[in-house]
C-alpha cells in the first residue's frame, strides 16, 4: 500500500493513490492517517491516537492504498493485439535532420510494400490475432502508397473486420484519393507538424525545400472536405530547446494555426545526439505558462495524455506496447516489435511468408518476452517509483539514451515527475 502527496498551497494536498489510480483532495490529518494505515494501524489503533474514521472510512482509504493489490501482471490475451502498423512505404519524401527511421527507409532498401505484401501481412496477423482494433499505416511516407493502403482498407471491410483504420503522415500530400479513403473507409488521419520556425529547418522537402505552408495548406483542404485530420503529432527537440522555443509556445502556435486539433506531443527519439533533449526544466514550466488560458491548459497534450491514463482506471504495468501492444509490419513483411525498431534483429519476429503455424509460435513467443517485463516489480529505478504505474516510455528512446530497452535516463524521470505532479496541484488548487 502506498501513497504520493503534492502540497497545493492552501488548498490542501493532492493525494494520489498509484494502484488505483486515484486523485483526492487532502489535509495534513488525512497524509497522517494514510501514513499510519500503510505502517499497519488497524481502525481501532488510529482511534486510540485521536483519529476516528469508522470501519467504512478506514476500508475505504485501503481500498485506495491498493490494499491486495501485488502489481503482478494481468494474463495476456494472445487473441488480441490493439495496434497493427503496417509501413506501406519505406521511403519518404521528406528528410527530417532527426528522423530516427534515417530518411524513412531505416537503413534499408527505399521501396513500396506490394499488394501481395499487404494481403499477406493482414492475412497472416489476423491468423495470429483475430481481433486487431486498429491498423496503423505508415512509413516512411503512406501516402506514397495509398493504392495499397486502399487494398487493406478494402480488405478489412469486406471481411467485416473490427478494426479501424489510420495512418500518420507528413502532411505533405491531401488529393482526392486520400479525401475518398477517408469517406469511404473511415480513415483517421494524424499530421505530424513541428511548426515555425523550426518545421523548415527541421523537416525539409526531399533536396531541401521548406515544407510547413505545404502542411497547413493540406490540413485545410483536408479539412474543408472531412472531419480530418482529426490529430497533429509533435516532435520537440534540443534544437527547439536551445532557441527558446518552449513546448507552451509551439501548442500556443499548434492552435492559432491549426484550431482545436487533438495534440500528440513527443519527445525527440533520435539516432543523432545533436537532437536529444539534455535539459527537460521548460516541460513542467510550459504548463504554468499554459494555465494562463484555462481551454488551451486543459485540452494541452501534457494534461491530456495525464488525464486519459488517469481515467482509464487501470495501472501500466509496461513503458510501453511494443511487442503486445503493438507490431509493426516492413514494407518487405519482416515483423518487429514496433515501428521504431524495424531493422533491430534482435526485436524482429519473423516474415508474413513464413507458414502460418510456425510464424504464430515465433510472434507470440517474442511478443511474451517482452510482456513479461513488469516495471512496477521488476528490480531497477522504476521498483519503488510512485509513477511506476503510470508512466510511459519508448523502450527505443530508453536503448539510444541508456544502452537498455528496460531503464530510463533520469532526466527523462525527472520530468515526468515534475509535469504530473504540476497537473495533480492544479486539478485541486
Amino acid at each position: 500500500m502506498r501513497f504520493h502527496s503534492v502540497k497545493a498551497g492552501d488548498a490542501g494536498y493532492a493525494i494520489y493513490f498509484p494502484e488505483t489510480s486515484t486523485i483526492i483532495k487532502g489535509s495534513e490529518n488525512e497524509i497522517n492517517v494514510l501514513n499510519m494505515i500503510v505502517a499497519g494501524k488497524s481502525c481501532a489503533e488510529l482511534e486510540k491516537e485521536g483519529y476516528v474514521l469508522g470501519e467504512e472510512t478506514y476500508l475505504a482509504y485501503k481500498k485506495m492504498l491498493g490494499d491486495g493489490i501485488d502489481n503482478s501482471l494481468p494474463e495476456r490475451d494472445r487473441n488480441h493485439l490493439p495496434e497493427l502498423v503496417v509501413h506501406v512505404s519505406n521511403d519518404c519524401n521528406m528528410r527530417c535532420l532527426y528522423c530516427y527511421g534515417q530518411g524513412g527507409c531505416y537503413n534499408m532498401k527505399r521501396e513500396l510494400m506490394t499488394r501481395e505484401t499487404v494481403i499477406e501481412t493482414l492475412d497472416k496477423m489476423y491468423a495470429i490475432y483475430p481481433q486487431i482494433d486498429f491498423i496503423n499505416f505508415f512509413g516512411g511516407e503512406p501516402t506514397m502508397n495509398l493504392d495499397v493502403v486502399k487494398v487493406a482498407c478494402q480488405y478489412v471491410k469486406e471481411n467485416r473486420k473490427n478494426t479501424y483504420v489510420g495512418m500518420v503522415s507528413n502532411g505533405t500530400y491531401a488529393g482526392d484519393e486520400l479525401v475518398e479513403l477517408i469517406k469511404d473507409y473511415g480513415l483517421r488521419v494524424t499530421f505530424s507538424v513541428d511548426m515555425q520556425p523550426m518545421q523548415d529547418m527541421l523537416r525539409p522537402l526531399t533536396g531541401g525545400a521548406p515544407s510547413y505552408d505545404l502542411v497547413l495548406k493540406n490540413f485545410r483542404y483536408l479539412r474543408e472536405r472531412t472531419e480530418e485530420p482529426f490529430a497533429v503529432e509533435i516532435t520537440y527537440t534540443e534544437e527547439h530547446r536551445v532557441k527558446g522555443y518552449s513546448p507552451a509556445r509551439l501548442i500556443k502556435d499548434i492552435r492559432r494555426d491549426f484550431g482545436d486539433v487533438y495534440m500528440v506531443f513527443n519527445s525527440v527519439t533520435s539516432c543523432n545526439p545533436r537532437f536529444q533533449i539534455t535539459d527537460f526544466s521548460n516541460f513542467g514550466e510550459s504548463l504554468d505558462e499554459l494555465k494562463e488560458d484555462e481551454n488551451l491548459y486543459n485540452t494541452s497534450p501534457f494534461v491530456t495524455s495525464i488525464m486519459e491514463r488517469l481515467s482509464s482506471g487501470r495501472p501500466y504495468y509496461h513503458f510501453c506496447g511494443a511487442g503486445f501492444g503493438k507490431t509493426a509490419v516492413s514494407a518487405t513483411g519482416d515483423i518487429y516489435a514496433c515501428q521504431g525498431n524495424l531493422g533491430v534483429e534482435e526485436l524482429k519476429f519473423g516474415n508474413v511468408y513464413e507458414p502460418v503455424e510456425v510464424l504464430k509460435e515465433k510472434v507470440i513467443s517474442k511478443s511474451d518476452e517482452l510482456y513479461n517485463h513488469n516495471k512496477a516489480v521488476d528490480e531497477g529505478n522504476c521498483k519503488d517509483c510512485y509513477l511506476n504505474t503510470y508512466c510511459h516510455r519508448c523502450i527505443n528512446n530508453n536503448k539510444m539514451e541508456t544502452g537498455d530497452y528496460y531503464e530510463s535516463p533520469e532526466k527523462m524521470c525527472d520530468m515526468q515527475k515534475d509535469v504530473f505532479d504540476r497537473v495533480l496541484k492544479n486539478l485541486i488548487s
